[in-house]
């Protein structure tokens, strides 16, 4: 059984929600299934934020076994004069200040007897308030396997461990003078891509080169138009592609149009939660799997738009030029024969040159397209640290005013990824052009596969084995200084703690920590 005890204070809305995060992290840790986790969660965060907004102090303290979670909340407060009254849904005696904040919507209460399996409470009027609930608990079923498109080229890691600090989901090591990928927490995202300037991580399994472009579809992203400064247009960029002897040039924004046309179809008729995540970027449907399991229902159930576009043109000849290493992924897996997958820069090197030669000077056009304002309903976020923040908020019960969520993990959708030249935000304006009027129309595609939660923060398949696990790891973190220096070749010393309980490191290796002998080599 795994205990946690943690402090209140009233009034400090900058750490309320605190404890219940830190609930949520070890019943994924211990692989509680994400449907209870998220219901544990939404119940966790009323009863702590009843805390801050009503009483002076309080403490949250929980256990947890293979079969159950009980909480209880208690705290030193003005107490509650008519629980019946408080149990109403939009009743609050939340203070102003409360309100300016956004809470003290009187749902606090009912939300955690919704979200619970039992519960009771107890208040004393000028003594305090007690809420206790459980949630029976059941292991997550079976995990998906992680694929990426990842590749490490030893010989020129520096060992800088900037990929460490910039991956979002812990998955690299730096031992033994090269990175590793931990394939299981591994998204795909290009995020340590963009961190490593030494070329030692890239993209597997694209072409070095041109492939022979005769009778061959070539299928871009939107952002590879942008990449050739503000005097080359789109039309211009199409035509020297066509000159190479491709034939036909295809621009991916037909099948992100088709797949946003889907997704709010799909939102308005026919899905039963909100709100409805958009699949158009393959990796952050990995986090979602990886780390936001519980989120898995709201992703609606298409295929990106590259692999749409593949759906399309199978049978046909095809080269694309993936824009991160996620399109890769789900493009490499079944390419014909005869086709293949190439990077941004393979295109640029040859283009720019006779680019530069033609340049006229003149301005390119820029026709934005679509709503220039947001469409009532719909909340497109680009950039990891915003994305993970909403997916928080959103599993947390916190995003109900969304009808549609549009998440990218690069910086302004795929004008962002770093296999791109061009900084993100001149890229987006320059590319902003729809497609032209003579591009063919797409469709989207509904998936094959349905999705499935992966392994992700998991300490063990056997829940029973990875509570026994979660009480080594918190001991080992509470031993460890908590720099989070890197020198170990673990990004954080939480990280490190888990590779020694999940037998990836020996021992504890860590120069700051009498005893921990020196950096490994």
């Amino acid at each position: 059984m795994k205990f946690i005890r943690r402090a209140i204070q009233g009034g400090d809305f900058d750490r309320g929600g605190t404890a219940s995060r830190r609930l949520k992290e070890q019943l994924k840790k211990i692989g509680a299934d994400p449907a209870a986790i998220r219901r544990a969660m939404i119940a966790a965060y009323e009863a702590e934020m009843n805390v801050v907004i009503h009483a002076r102090k309080g403490l949250l303290r929980a256990t947890f076994d293979t079969g159950r979670l009980n909480v209880e909340v208690v705290d030193e407060g003005p107490g509650i004069p008519d629980i019946d009254q408080a149990m109403k849904e939009g009743y609050s005696t939340a203070p102003a200040n409360a309100r300016e904040l956004g809470f003290g919507a009187g749902m606090g209460l009912p939300n955690i007897k919704r979200n619970s399996d039992r519960f009771s409470i107890e208040s004393t009027a000028g003594r305090g308030t007690r809420v206790a609930f459980t949630i029976f608990l059941r292991p997550q079923a079976s995990a998906g396997a992680g694929r990426n498109s990842i590749r490490v080229v030893a010989n020129k890691c520096r060992e800088c461990m900037a990929c460490l600090r910039a991956c979002p989901t812990r998955a690299l090591r730096v031992r033994g003078g090269r990175p590793k990928v931990l394939e299981h927490l591994c998204i795909d995202c290009a995020a340590c891509l963009a961190a490593c300037e030494s070329g030692a991580l890239t993209t597997a399994g694209t072409v070095d080169g041109l492939p022979p472009a005769q009778d061959a579809v070539l299928v871009i992203p939107p952002a590879l138009v942008a990449q050739f400064g503000p005097g080359v247009g789109r039309e211009r960029v199409l035509a020297a592609l066509k000159d190479l002897g491709f034939g036909e040039v295809r621009v991916a924004d037909v099948w992100d149009n088709a797949l946003g046309e889907a997704v709010r179809d799909y939102a308005q008729h026919d899905s039963q939660v909100h709100p409805v995540i958009s699949p158009a970027c393959p990796a952050v449907v990995n986090l979602i799997e990886t780390r936001y399991p519980s989120l898995i229902a709201h992703l609606a159930p298409f295929a990106s738009p590259m692999e749409a576009a593949k759906d399309e043109l199978a049978g046909r000849r095809a080269v694309f030029v993936v824009a991160c290493p996620c399109q890769q992924t789900v493009l490499g897996g079944d390419l014909a024969a005869d086709s293949a997958t190439i990077l941004p820069k393979t295109l640029h090197s040859i283009l720019a040159p006779r680019l530069a030669r033609e340049h006229s000077g003149r301005a390119a056009r820029n026709e934005r397209h679509g709503a220039s304002a947001e469409e009532r309903g719909l909340l497109r976020v680009t950039g990891l640290r915003h994305v993970m923040a909403v997916l928080e908020k959103l599993e947390n019960g916190l995003l109900e005013d969304v009808a549609i969520l549009e998440p990218c993990l690069c910086d302004e959708g795929c004008f962002g990824s770093p296999l791109f030249a061009e900084d993100a935000f001149v890229a987006r304006e320059r590319g902003a052009a729809g497609p032209s009027k003579a591009a063919p129309r797409a469709g989207a595609v509904r998936r094959r596969a349905p999705y499935r939660a992966r392994a992700g923060l998991r300490l063990d398949s056997d829940m029973a084995l990875a509570i026994q696990k979660l009480a080594q790891l918190d001991k080992l973190i509470r031993s460890l200084p908590g720099r989070d220096c890197g020198q170990c070749g673990a990004p954080t010393c939480a990280a490190l703690a888990e590779d020694v309980v999940r037998g990836r490191a020996a021992g504890v290796i860590c120069v700051h920590r009498a005893g921990g002998g020196e950096k490994p080599k």
